[in-house]
């Protein structure tokens, strides 16, 4: 029975990728690869180093962007969407930072402008801190709500790190 029910997450896993155009299956082996790496980057080179590194790798898109935004706002929820089911099913355990690098930087690849937020809290007696991406002022695929739940920490990339 135990079999039964495995089977069965693995079959609604394979319909949901069926389900993806092929441009977001390849998004999808990309964010699947991305976040392992970026993992691994951030614990042998460090943040900083991780971040100048992906703005070097995403350039100014030669992209065509939809027109209208509300294309453009559905293109971008779409690329979360996706980076969201690749974060569920990569090999090593992953956070807000993986995720968030991650989909900040495929959506520049995809010419859309994005930007990287932190915050920080207090809970349960303790700090936590949290990263998430915005396009246009609005947080993008987020359970929680940042600007609600975290105090905005301002941070702006060093120049020679742009």
């Amino acid at each position: 029975m135990a079999s039964a029910t495995r089977i069965d997450r693995v079959a609604a896993k394979l319909a949901s990728v069926r389900r993806l155009t092929w441009r977001d299956r390849w998004l999808l082996f990309q964010a699947g690869l991305l976040m392992p790496v970026l993992g691994l980057s951030l614990r042998v080179v460090s943040f900083r180093r991780t971040y100048s590194l992906l703005r070097r790798l995403a350039p100014t898109s030669d992209h065509v962007l939809p027109t209208d935004a509300e294309t453009a706002s559905a293109r971008v929820l779409q690329v979360a969407h996706v980076v969201a089911m690749a974060s569920r099913h990569t090999p090593t355990p992953n956070s807000c930072l993986h995720r968030s690098l991650a989909l900040w930087w495929l959506l520049r690849r995809r010419g859309f402008d994005s930007h990287l937020r932190f915050g920080a809290r207090r809970h349960q007696g303790g700090f936590e801190a949290h990263a998430w991406v915005e396009h246009n002022g609005v947080v993008v695929f987020d359970d929680l709500v940042p600007d609600r739940d975290y105090v905005r920490l301002s941070w702006q990339p060093l120049e020679h790190d742009a």
